[in-house]
């Protein structure tokens, strides 16, 4: 199995953290210009996250049934 997409999968799971940690934030402060760039950024990251999960899925489960 490719260890890279272990590592996207990983790298962009902290990225989600760290988006949310700073919406939080701008929730806080009322920073609504930063909060919408957030949580579009967000969506396009857990997008992005999902696909490399599903790919992980997908091969798990070949090589299982392999």
């Amino acid at each position: 199995m490719d260890r890279s997409d272990w590592q996207e999968l990983a790298r962009l799971t902290a990225r989600l953290d760290e988006l949310c940690v700073q919406l939080e934030e701008a929730e806080a402060d009322s920073k609504i210009a930063m909060i919408y760039a957030l949580e579009e950024e967000i969506a396009a990251t857990d997008e992005m996250r999902g696909q490399v999960f599903n790919r992980l899925h997908d091969r798990v489960t070949e090589e299982a049934a392999a």
